[in-house]
């Protein structure tokens, strides 16, 4: 069994939110390694008309179960690797949503996409296939969560039994994370004795991003958790430990991906504790 899950852990823009408005849950024992938690939303929180979306190096399909009109959508998000701001469209009808978020290593375990041309896209449920299309029909009777996420572990690890892991790409993977992010490419091509074009193929096949973009995300990430998760975040520790060259540098690549300097991302975070 995978153990990325255990040495990283990636976060939204808000990680500490969990209220009436916006739920995480895990998910069961043998599909942590492969699924970051399940979400549900109902509504907006009041005083939160926008939300501050980042690449957490997650994909999500994201249902949306209208009530009032007895109708389901969705769509899946791709890997993302820049920042954007989601407004909240005012509504009458009651919809709820129900997400699964994908960490990007496992993604391609249970979607067949071709993850390179849907990176920062949305792609219909509908596309997805019919097999995803027919796993949330029974929502709309299934109102209750458990069942909901009983019958989505099903499906999910029906398709889990049917693949192979590459184990080129998961080596890498290995490798990257280990390392928070700090290896340049070459090193991983090295580590798991691929060439540099067969590693781009890969990761652009089934991830959706080059590896060296994907290692400069995994830095990122590891950089907002100890910039949320330390008492006290020193800037120049931070430097040091993830190879970035000076404070500069770090400050921009971090604004790069969070649109916004350390201390407006920590004041967004902290508005949820």
């Amino acid at each position: 069994m995978l153990t990325f899950n255990q040495i990283y852990h990636p976060l939204t823009s808000r990680p500490f939110l969990a209220n009436r408005m916006y739920m995480e849950y895990p998910p069961c024992k043998l599909l942590r390694p492969y699924i970051a938690c399940f979400w549900t939303a109902d509504g907006q929180a009041p005083g939160h008309p926008e939300v501050l979306v980042i690449p957490d190096t997650c994909m999500d399909i994201i249902v949306r179960v209208n009530h009032t009109r007895q109708k389901i959508d969705g769509y899946l998000c791709g890997m993302q690797d820049r920042p954007f701001v989601a407004a909240a469209k005012e509504q009458q009808e009651k919809v709820t949503s129900f997400a699964i978020r994908f960490f990007f290593w496992s993604a391609h375990l249970f979607l067949n996409c071709n993850f390179n041309e849907i990176r920062n896209l949305k792609v219909p449920l509908k596309d997805l296939g019919a097999a995803w299309t027919a796993l949330f029909e029974p929502f709309f009777y299934q109102t209750s969560l458990t069942e909901r996420i009983c019958l989505t572990e099903a499906f999910l690890m029906k398709r889990l039994n049917q693949v192979e892991i590459n184990a080129d790409l998961y080596n890498s993977i290995q490798h990257l994370l280990q390392n928070c992010g700090r290896s340049p490419v070459n090193d991983i091509c090295a580590y798991s004795s691929v060439s540099q074009r067969q590693m781009e193929r890969l990761y652009r096949q089934y991830v959706g991003l080059p590896p060296k973009r994907v290692s400069s995300l995994i830095r990122y990430q590891n950089v907002w958790h100890e910039m949320i998760s330390s008492p006290v975040f020193n800037i120049q520790d931070a430097v040091a430990r993830y190879g970035y060259t000076d404070q500069a540098h770090l400050l921009k690549d971090f604004k790069r991906f969070h649109g916004i300097t350390p201390t407006e991302a920590r004041r967004v975070a902290d508005i949820c504790r």
